[in-house]
């Protein structure tokens, strides 16, 4: 009972690599029913191959099996259920052993993580767009420090990340104009976007440069404002 309420995919497999039990989710997530999948090998029910090289993955109950080790899935492992359709997947087998009987069998648990590879992917693709954007993209805290700072702003404002992160944004402001930081703080607090603001910032090397300011509210999984993400 307990293993077929569980949210992660369960199957054990007998010493021999056969299938003898899956539960419901790894029912949905193969394609394969538990009637079905009964005393097959386990290679046939659960096939699983790398995302990139389309090569199959060593499946790691049967490692676990000729090793009497717990087993982890390689990353980017790609599980081909019975209809052809494909889910990212995660998971870790273990063999199952008594003190009498020895290995008996193994344990696979796994679980779909298509979302969460799709994300990371997303999250990936925006990274790259930042670093390599010729424009200045900075991110800063409510406070006002700078928590992210591309290859962007270091060609404008002369600072390499690691001299600004966790410093004022005041660090690149006149002095005579720090009363804007203030007003666009409070803006970013109400969720106002500013656009196209026209300003004055300071280099590294002292010089003052002429900018265009874009600033947006960043926001958190619930929707609230966790600090301002600025393009200049």
């Amino acid at each position: 009972v307990t293993l077929d309420s569980i949210g992660d995919a369960v199957l054990t497999t007998d010493a021999q690599g056969r299938v003898n039990f899956m539960n419901r989710v790894a029912e949905s997530l193969t394609g394969w029913s538990n009637t079905e999948a009964l005393g097959k090998p386990l290679e046939h029910v659960f096939t699983i191959v790398n995302e990139q090289t389309r090569q199959r993955v060593a499946n790691p109950a049967l490692r676990a099996l000729d090793h009497g080790v717990i087993v982890g899935l390689a990353n980017h492992s790609v599980l081909i259920a019975k209809d052809g359709s494909e889910r990212a997947i995660d998971d870790s087998a273990a063999p199952i052993h008594t003190p009498e009987a020895g290995i008996m069998g193994a344990v696979l648990v796994f679980r779909d993580i298509t979302e969460r590879r799709h994300a990371e992917r997303t999250q990936a693709t925006l990274a790259a767009i930042v670093e390599s954007s010729d424009d200045a993209i900075v991110s800063k805290n409510l406070e006002g420090r700078i928590i992210s700072w591309n290859a962007g702003a270091e060609r404008l404002f002369g600072y390499r990340e690691e001299e600004v992160i966790g410093q004022p944004t005041t660090l690149i402001i006149p002095q005579d104009r720090r009363d804007e930081e203030t007003a666009i703080l409070q803006r970013i607090r109400n969720g106002e976007r500013v656009d196209h603001y026209e300003t004055v910032r300071v280099r590294k090397d002292g010089t003052r440069v002429d900018i265009s300011l874009m600033v947006s509210p960043v926001k958190g999984p619930c929707g609230d404002i966790l600090g301002a993400s600025k393009i200049a």
